[in-house]
């Protein structure tokens, strides 16, 4: 019997939290979306000819971690010195190696993001693209997918566009008109 060909190839990247988590595979004209919760799955489904843009914002959520940890790590090793105890004083020495140790896996994974992706009727979160990295990574995967679904982007799409008409005239009834009359202007005091 032959074996049946892969249909869904699994994306780097990954997110759980407390009840869920989060998975993206590629399909043959589609990304998928997988969010896990408990025994059931939900998927959606976003074809490469509806992608509009995948967005990758970097956040603070890097920084602020090594904030925590340290400042953790700093009073746990002035705990395990104020300490004489022997037992207490190996506790405190563990829980001051397990904070640096979160600190440096931390650092080491690199910089933070959360990462969408826009269609024509909705901007779903990707929960799974968290680190920067990663992110990069799949947008990299997924760009050429895209164009080719799509066709290439020109370069003159990029462009600023000048005001259109209508607006410019907008602009221009929405500040007041200036009238002078060759009297200084007056001006207001506060009390």
């Amino acid at each position: 019997m032959a074996r049946a060909q892969k249909m869904y190839r699994r994306l780097p990247g990954n997110a759980a939290a407390l009840a869920s988590y989060h998975r993206l595979w590629l399909g043959p004209d589609h990304l998928l979306a997988v969010r896990s919760v408990g025994f059931s799955e939900e998927y959606k489904r976003f074809y490469f000819s509806d992608i509009q843009a995948l967005i990758v914002q970097k956040t603070d959520r890097r920084e602020i971690l090594n904030v925590i940890c340290a400042l953790a790590a700093i009073l746990f090793g002035l705990l395990t010195l104020a300490i004489s105890n022997p037992v207490w004083h190996g506790f405190w020495i563990i829980l001051t190696a397990l904070a640096v140790f979160l600190l440096l896996v931390n650092w080491l994974r690199g910089p933070t993001c959360v990462c969408h992706v826009r269609t024509a009727v909705q901007t779903e979160p990707l929960p799974s693209l968290r680190r920067a990295r990663t992110a990069g990574r799949v947008t990299a995967l997924l760009k050429p997918l895209i164009e080719q679904a799509q066709g290439a982007l020109r370069p003159d799409w990029l462009q600023p566009r000048p005001p259109s008409a209508p607006a410019a005239n907008a602009a221009m009834l929405s500040t007041p008109p200036v009238i002078d009359d060759g009297q200084p202007p007056s001006t207001l005091r506060s009390p």
